[in-house]
């Protein structure tokens, strides 16, 4: 017999499938159902990753801390002016502001309260890109302009308003020896909790001198970025004594969600593996049945010639062909519950094109290792054999 051409070879072992197309789409559909759980829970894993690193990072696992620290004399050395706005030009830096506490400045109520009866609040001095830097909303009235930081006006924490009796923006409030307007009220803030019981004050108004140890940089990292913004942070907030710069460790929040990601990781990998190895089972299966119901076929073939390479491919390509639908079909059905999953959880979709092109492939790799013991079966037949039987 001559050799077929690939597209012979391919057009012949599609006869099988499309012949039997119920038997053929039960086949398909355990590697759809494979695929389908490997692209999805790929997909919610990773909505889930967003979802977590979200919610951490509102908790400050990207924030880092920078403070003034000591020099070899053991004294400390002050923080630049301009190093704020030397970190804020790291490309991973989303943002950076100073904040600096007034240590002896009261807040109250009123100018005839005695000092001794602060009450836990305190006053510190703020840059305007602070909100912006840590997210702070503003529940009554607005954040600093510019021209704000030049006069006597604050915005207080949401537990500062409330011991103070603060209801409205416009109201005055007594801050070290001094009268100050207040122009708004923030919200609970959860990345810097400290500024609830805080009177924040514009940066260029002169209250007081602060100490450079009450004097902190706040900086805000791009997601995953950690760890290489705090190496280069000393040398960028100081460039002229980078030892002489304190920076925080990263937020212990960061191990964990890279923790949580990775388990995200293997338990969908996992899942994706038990639901392929059934489909495999299911075209084993299948394409025995079909071996057997196709004794006659085989050996009437081989008797007018086919080599059993021909007869083995050709099984080895059905096989395959139900793989591939399978996969295409899983791909598409993965897709869809990824989608969907992702609005559910408010996120935003994210299509793993990677793990749908791996689907997709892993679907015909599986499909032709599960269709080559039929395949060897069926060039081992007899002719004789078969046609007898059929």
């Amino acid at each position: 017999m001559a050799r077929l051409a690939a597209r012979d070879m391919i057009a012949t072992a599609a006869l099988g499938p499309r012949s039997r197309p119920s038997r053929s789409v039960l086949s398909m559909l355990g590697i759809a159902l494979g695929i389908a759980t490997l692209v999805a829970v790929m997909g919610i894993t990773a909505a889930n990753e967003t979802r977590l690193r979200l919610d951490l990072e509102a908790l400050g696992s990207n924030v880092l801390q920078v403070r003034a620290g000591s020099g070899p004399d053991q004294q400390i050395v002050p923080l630049p002016e301009t190093a704020p706005e030397m970190i804020r030009r790291i490309g991973p830096v989303e943002g950076a502001a100073r904040v600096s506490v007034l240590d002896e400045v009261g807040v109250f109520r009123t100018d005839l309260v005695p000092d001794s009866m602060g009450g836990g609040l305190s006053a510190a001095l703020t840059q305007v890109e602070l909100a912006a830097a840590m997210d702070l909303q503003v529940a009554e009235g607005r954040w600093f302009r510019d021209a704000d930081l030049d006069l006597p006006v604050t915005l207080l924490g949401a537990r500062a308003a409330e011991q103070l009796g603060i209801v409205e923006t416009g109201q005055r409030v007594w801050i070290g020896d001094d009268w100050y307007a207040v122009i708004g009220v923030l919200e609970p803030s959860t990345l810097l909790p400290t500024l609830d019981r805080t009177a924040l004050i514009g940066d260029r108004w002169p209250v007081v001198e602060p100490h450079p140890e009450g004097t902190t940089i706040y900086v805000r990292t791009r997601t995953g970025s950690v760890d290489a913004v705090r190496e280069v942070l000393g040398a960028t907030a100081n460039p002229a004594m980078p030892r002489a710069v304190s920076v925080s460790q990263p937020s212990a929040l960061a191990g964990a969600q890279d923790a949580v990601d990775s388990t995200f990781r293997s338990l969908a990998l996992g899942l994706a593996a038990v639901a392929l190895f059934v489909g495999a089972i299911g075209i084993v299966n299948t394409m025995v049945i079909a071996v057997l119901e196709r004794r006659d076929e085989i050996a009437l073939r081989r008797a007018v010639g086919a080599r059993a390479a021909q007869i083995r491919t050709q099984f080895v390509l059905e096989a395959g062909l139900l793989g591939l639908g399978g996969g295409l079909a899983g791909g598409l059905l993965g897709l869809l519950v990824s989608v969907g999953y992702s609005l559910v959880v408010r996120v935003p979709p994210t299509v793993d094109l990677t793990a749908l092109g791996v689907g997709i492939g892993l679907s015909v790799l599986v499909g032709v290792a599960a269709g080559i013991y039929p395949a060897a079966r069926a060039a081992r037949q007899s002719p004789m054999a078969g046609l007898r039987a059929g």
